[in-house]
C-alpha cells in the first residue's frame, strides 16, 4: 500500500485550504479531517476548497481517458470470443480430472494393503522378538542355577570372579525377563527372585570380608558390582548398619560420656578416629575415582556415617541437649558444632558439604540445640547484671578509662556478649541486637539522671549542686570515652562474624545507636545550664536593689560591680576550673553560650525594669520640685550627680563586668540572645551623664 502511494499522485492545484496528500492516506477519516482543518478555514470555504478541486479532479480523469483510449478500445476487441475458447477447452479438463480421480483410489488402495501387511510383520517380528527373549530369560536362568549350585564352595577371589561375570549376565536376564514376564510359569518367576536374592546375599558377604580383610582392589570390585545391580542406596544402608552401627555402639551413650576424661569431645574425637583406622577403607574406596566419575555415587560420609552417628546422638545423648546450664551447654553446643566441621572437612568431593546439610538428619541436629532458652538466659545474666548496676545516682569508680561504675558495666556488658564461652555465631544477629539494646539502656539512663534536676535539688534557695554538676560532666565524659570505643568494639564484633555481606547492615545499625549517644551531650549540657541557671537567675534579680543602696544614701561615684556580679563571676570561674581539666573546650563554649542565653534575657529584663523605676521616679521628683519652686518663686539648679545616675552608672559597671565575665570564657556577647539590646540600652542611659 505504500508503494502505490509513492507511484499514485493527485492532481495539484493552487489557493487550497488542505493537502491534497491527505485523500490517498490509508487511514483517512472525513472526522478526523474535519477536526484538523476547523481552525485553518471555515466550512463554507473548505466547501468551496472542495467543489473546485473536484473539478480538477474530474479534468484529470478525462485526460487520462483519452491518453489511453487506444488501449481501452483494444481491451473490448480482446475479450471478443473468449467465451467460446473456455467452452472447448472445458471437456478435456474434465476427462484429465476423472483420470487424476481414479489413480489416486489406486494409490489409496494399495497403500492400506500394505499397512496391512507392514502391520501383519511388526506383530510377527515382536512375537520373534518375545520368543526370543523368552529362550534367553530360560536359558539364563538355567545357567545361573547351575552356577549358583556350587559357588559357595569357591574361595573369595574365585566368588568375586564368578560374581562379575554372574552380575553381567543377571542384568540381561532383568532386561529380558521385563519383557516376557507374562509368558513365564510361576516357578520360573520364583527362581529368577531367587537367583537375585543370592547374587545380593553373595556379593554383601564378599562385601565385608574384603573390608575385614583391608582388600582394596577386590572391596572395590564389590562395590563397582552391586553399583551395576543399581544397588547403591542398599548398600549404603547395609555398611551403616552392620559396618557403622556396631562401632559407635560402644562409644555413644550416656555411660561412655560419664567415664570420658574429655568429656562430649573425647566422644567426638572417637567418634573421629574410626574414619582414620577402622572405616577408612570405605572411606578411601567409596572416594575412589573410579566410582566418583558414575552417574550415581556412593555417599560413604552423609549417607552412611553421619546418619548413623547423629541418630545415635539424638537417642543415646539426648541429655548433651539441655540448655538448663549455660555454660556446659556452650561448651557442647561448640564442641558439636567442631565436630561437624571436621567432619567436613573429610567431605572433598564436589557437592559434599553440601548434601551433608541438606539431610534430614542434620537439620534435625541443628534443631535440638535449644538456642532460643540458650540465648534467654544469657540475655537474662548481660541484661539483667547491667540493669541492676544502673542507679539513680551514679557511682564513681575511675577503672579501665571510666569514671562510673555504670559506664564501666555497659563497655563489659558489651563485650560479654560477643566473647568467648557467651557468643555463638547461630545467634549472631540476637547478640548484635543486645548489643545495641544496651547502648540505648545506658543512654536512656543517662537522660534519667540528668532530668533528676528537681528531686537531687538542695533545700536552699542558694548554692549550686555541686553533685548534680559533676555527675552530669562525668556523664558526658564516659559517654566521650564510650563513643570513641566503639570503632574498635565494632572490629572485634566483624571479626566475631565471617558473613561479608552482613557488615555494612551492622556499621548502619551502629550508627544509629551512635546517633542516640551523641543526643545525650545536648541533654546533658540542657542539665547544667538549667542547674546553673536557677542558681545565678536568683542572683541577678539582685539588680533591683541597687536603686536601694544609691537612694538618698549619699554614695560615692560606683567604680566596682556589685555582690551579685561577684557571686556569678566567682561561681563560674570555679566551674571552669573543674570542667576544663574534664571536657572538651567545645562543650564548655558551647555550654557557656546556652548559658548566657537564658541569663542575658532575665538580666535584661531585671536591667530593663530598674531604669524604667529609676525614670519614673526621677519624673515624680522633677514635676514636685517645680511645684515646690513654684510656691516659692525660686528657682536653684541642681548640681552634681544625682542618684539616678549613680545607679545608671552602676548598672553599666555591671554590665561592664557581665561582659568581661562572658568574654573570658570564649563566649561570642554579640551572638548572644539580647546582649545588643542589653548594651545598647546601658549605653543609653550613661551617655548624658556628666561626673562632677
Amino acid at each position: 500500500m505504500d508503494k502505490n502511494n509513492t507511484d499514485f499522485t493527485l492532481p495539484p492545484a493552487r489557493g487550497l485550504c488542505f493537502d491534497r496528500n491527505d485523500f490517498i492516506k490509508t487511514n483517512f477519516s472525513v472526522d478526523t479531517f474535519l477536526t484538523d482543518h476547523q481552525n485553518v478555514a471555515s466550512l463554507e470555504k473548505m466547501r468551496d476548497d472542495l467543489g473546485v478541486y473536484l473539478k480538477v479532479l474530474r479534468l484529470a480523469m478525462i485526460e487520462l481517458i483519452n491518453k489511453d483510449y487506444a488501449n481501452f478500445v483494444n481491451l473490448c476487441a480482446t475479450l471478443i470470443g473468449f467465451d467460446k475458447a473456455i467452452v472447448k477447452i472445458q471437456v478435456p479438463l474434465e476427462q484429465l480430472n476423472e483420470e487424476v480421480v481414479n489413480v489416486k483410489q489406486c494409490l489409496e488402495d494399495a497403500m492400506k494393503e500394505l499397512s496391512i501387511w507392514l502391520n501383519q510383520r511388526h506383530s510377527l517380528l515382536k512375537k520373534k522378538q518375545l520368543l526370543k527373549h523368552y529362550s534367553q530369560t530360560v536359558n539364563s536362568l538355567r545357567t545361573l542355577e547351575t552356577i549358583f549350585r556350587d559357588i559357595s564352595d569357591k574361595k573369595k577371589l574365585e566368588q568375586i570372579i564368578v560374581a562379575e561375570r554372574t552380575a553381567l549376565l543377571y542384568n540381561q536376564l532383568k532386561f529380558t525377563f521385563s519383557t516376557c514376564e507374562n509368558l513365564l510359569s510361576s516357578e520360573q518367576k520364583e527362581l529368577y527372585n531367587d537367583i537375585g536374592g543370592k547374587l545380593i546375599q553373595i556379593l554383601n558377604t564378599l562385601l565385608f570380608h574384603f573390608w575385614n580383610e583391608n582388600d582394596e582392589n577386590n572391596l572395590l570390585k564389590t562395590l563397582l558390582i552391586l553399583t551395576t545391580l543399581d544397588r547403591i542406596k542398599e548398600t549404603e544402608l547395609l555398611i551403616r548398619k552392620q559396618a557403622i552401627a556396631p562401632l559407635l555402639q560402644d562409644i555413644i551413650n550416656e555411660p561412655a560420656l560419664q567415664r570420658s576424661k574429655d568429656g562430649l569431645e573425647g566422644i567426638y574425637n572417637k567418634i573421629m578416629a574410626l574414619l582414620d583406622t577402622k572405616l577408612k577403607l570405605f572411606l578411601t574406596v567409596m572416594q575412589h575415582s573410579t566410582l566418583t566419575f558414575l552417574a550415581k555415587k556412593y555417599r560413604f560420609l552423609v549417607n552412611c556415617f553421619w546418619c548413623e552417628v547423629e541418630s545415635r546422638i539424638e537417642v543415646n545423648l539426648a541429655s548433651i541437649f539441655a540448655p538448663g546450664n549455660p555454660q556446659l551447654f556452650y561448651k557442647r553446643y561448640s564442641e558439636s558444632i567442631q565436630f561437624v566441621r571436621k567432619l567436613e572437612e573429610y567431605c572433598i568431593a564436589e557437592g559434599t558439604v553440601q548434601l551433608l546439610h541438606d539431610t534430614l538428619e542434620y537439620k534435625r541436629f541443628q534443631k535440638r540445640w535449644n538456642l532460643p532458652v540458650y540465648f534467654q538466659i544469657r540475655f537474662q545474666e548481660i541484661a539483667g547484671g547491667f540493669e541492676s548496676s544502673l542507679k539513680k545516682s551514679p557511682t564513681v569508680e575511675n577503672k579501665d578509662g571510666f569514671i562510673h561504675k555504670e559506664t564501666l558495666k555497659c563497655w563489659v556488658s558489651l563485650h560479654n556478649c560477643w566473647s568467648d564461652g557467651i557468643y555463638i555465631e547461630a545467634l549472631a544477629h540476637k547478640f548484635w541486637k543486645l548489643s545495641l539494646q544496651l547502648l540505648a539502656r545506658y543512654a536512656s539512663w543517662t537522660t534519667s539522671v540528668c532530668s533528676q534536676q528537681d528531686s537531687m535539688r538542695k533545700l536552699e534557695t542558694t548554692g549550686i549542686n555541686a553533685t548534680l554538676i559533676d555527675n552530669s560532666l562525668n556523664i558526658y565524659v564516659d559517654t566521650q570515652t564510650l563513643l570513641q570505643k566503639l570503632p574498635n568494639f565494632l572490629a572485634h564484633v566483624e571479626s566475631k562474624i565471617p558473613i561479608e555481606k552482613s557488615k555494612p547492615l551492622l556499621r548502619e545499625s551502629l550508627n544509629s545507636s551512635i546517633e542516640i549517644l551523641k543526643q545525650t551531650e545536648s541533654k546533658i549540657r540542657d542539665c547544667i545550664v538549667n542547674e546553673l541557671y536557677e542558681n545565678f537567675n536568683i542572683q541577678l534579680k539582685q539588680v533591683s536593689d541597687i536603686p536601694r543602696l544609691y537612694r538618698k544614701t549619699n554614695r560615692s561615684i560606683p567604680t566596682k560591680p556589685c555582690a551579685y556580679i561577684d557571686v556569678v563571676t566567682n561561681s563560674l570561674r570555679d566551674f571552669n576550673e573543674g570542667a576544663v581539666n574534664k571536657v572538651d573546650n567545645l562543650f564548655l563554649i558551647g555550654l557557656y553560650e546556652a548559658l548566657f542565653n537564658v541569663m542575658t534575657i532575665s538580666y535584661y529584663k531585671y536591667v530593663e525594669d530598674v531604669l524604667t523605676s529609676v525614670q519614673k521616679t526621677e519624673e515624680s521628683l522633677r514635676r514636685l520640685k517645680q511645684i515646690r519652686d513654684m510656691a516659692s518663686q525660686q528657682n536653684i539648679e541642681s548640681t552634681g550627680t544625682t542618684d539616678g545616675d549613680k545607679i545608671r552608672l552602676q548598672l553599666n559597671v555591671d554590665v561592664l563586668s557581665y561582659t568581661r565575665l562572658a568574654q573570658s570564657l570564649s563566649v561570642e556577647v554579640y551572638k548572644v540572645h539580647k546582649f545588643n539590646e542589653l548594651s545598647s540600652m546601658i549605653t543609653e542611659a550613661v551617655k548624658n551623664i556628666e561626673i562632677k
